[in-house]
Formats: structure tokens, sequence, C-alpha cells
């Protein structure tokens, strides 16, 4: 929806879609981390009493490994700022941008993964 109202946003994201982030693997992200992508922002459905997934629990799943990718990030060495899980509906097209360019700012101050280059 964002893509259709031509809403603009940082050219650095790069999508990756998958079928639900309950099926989200946190060896994905230690492995993409590792080889030096500087960050991972999750875009999932939104749950509580208006849950949208069509997937029944995918993205609470998701949130409860996102508790665990902290430990991921440790034996790392990386900043926990480097992933974030952000809810999202059909709806809430208008604030991709924001949520986008708000991560890339973050990663910005960050600076780049120390991965980067091995």
């Amino acid at each position: 929806m964002a893509g259709i109202a031509r809403l603009s946003y940082t050219p650095w994201v790069r999508f990756i879609p998958v079928r639900c982030l309950g099926s989200l693997n946190l060896i994905w992200m230690a492995d993409a981390l590792s080889k030096g992508i500087d960050g991972i922002l999750l875009l999932g459905c939104k749950h509580g009493d208006d849950y949208q997934c069509h997937f029944i629990k995918g993205s609470e799943l998701a949130n409860i490994r996102m508790t665990k990718i902290q430990e991921t990030l440790n034996r790392l060495v990386l900043e926990s700022d480097r992933v974030r899980l952000e809810q999202v509906s059909i709806t809430d097209y208008r604030r991709i941008p924001e949520i986008l360019n708000g991560f890339a700012e973050r990663l910005q101050e960050l600076g780049p993964n120390p991965y980067k280059g091995y």
C-alpha cells in the first residue's frame, strides 16, 4: 500500500518477504548480523483485540522470539537496537516511511556493523 500511494522512504532499505514472522528463524537473523548486515527491522501483524494474523499466532510467536534475540546480540557483541519488531496493519501504511526512516536514522547513529567486510 505504501508503494501504491508512492510514499517515499530511505533508499537503504531492502525488503525480504517471508510467509509469516512466526516462521522466521533466529539463526537467519544471527547469520545476517554476523555477515555484516547493519540492522533488521521486522514488520508483522498486529496482535491483541484486533488480531490480524492469517497464521493464527505468528506475530505473537515472533514477539516471544524477539525476547531471545538479546542473547544472540550479546554473543555477537552488538547493540540491541540493531533488531526491532514493529506491528503494523494494512491500514497503517502511512506509518511505514516514518518507521523505516526512524530505524535507518538509529542505525546511522550506531554506525556500521563491526562485522561488515569479514
